[in-house]
């Protein structure tokens, strides 16, 4: 080989080391950009974990006020019934009353 085939090898050998090297670097870097973006997916996945640990709590405490919105709807109810009855009763008693009054009144004219 001649010198300036030996040189022209060496030049080509120097390129590809070159290469290799850039190559080499590039890989980093992409492996650098991977743990980033590994690492705000962690960050992700944990926010996404809190959010339906949240949602899961909200939703037991709608449960919660719907079984109370019932509860307070059936009380409710029964105290309509009793008031309706109360007022019945008062009804009854006005009658009576009236009733009693017209019977003095009638004994009274005689």
């Amino acid at each position: 080989m001649t010198k300036k085939q030996l040189t022209c090898v060496a030049d080509i050998a120097t390129i590809a080391v070159n290469e290799y090297k850039r190559l080499i670097a590039e890989y980093q870097r992409l492996v650098h950009e991977y743990q980033i973006l590994i690492h705000e997916y962690q960050i992700l996945i944990h926010e996404y974990q809190r959010l339906i640990a949240e949602y899961k709590r909200l939703i037991a405490e709608y449960q919660r006020l719907i079984h109370e919105y019932q509860r307070l709807i059936h009380e409710y109810q029964k105290l309509i019934h009793e008031h309706k009855r109360l007022i019945a009763e008062y009804k009854r008693l006005i009658h009576e009353y009236q009733r009693l009054i017209a019977e003095n009144n009638l004994g009274l004219a005689e």
